[in-house]
């Protein structure tokens, strides 16, 4: 995770950009509630789970490649079927 004084040193406030968004209220209550437990506030929340999910992703990304270099590299067809269904979970959930 960022702490608040790691964002303020790497993000000059000049090359922030202000957006808005419209939150349902439970996800507006979750927010408060995190916000409210981790004493920041609401903006810096998000940011924190907006990163976190940025980089969940990338890593995602990352393990589906190289899963996918593994199948196509594979000799063994037991081991390429394995993959392949692992493939499968991650893709589609399975």
């Amino acid at each position: 995770m960022y702490n608040e004084s790691e964002m303020q040193a790497t993000e000059p406030i000049e090359e922030r950009a202000r957006i808005s968004v419209s939150l349902t209220p439970d996800l507006n209550a979750e927010l408060n509630k995190r916000a409210k437990e981790t004493g920041l506030s609401m903006n810096r929340t998000i940011l924190q789970l907006l990163r976190a999910g940025i980089e969940a992703e990338r890593e995602k990304k990352q393990r589906l490649e190289e899963m996918l270099h593994r199948y196509r590299e594979c000799a063994d067809p037991q081991e390429a079927e394995r993959l392949g269904n692992e493939l499968g979970a991650m893709l589609f959930g399975r």
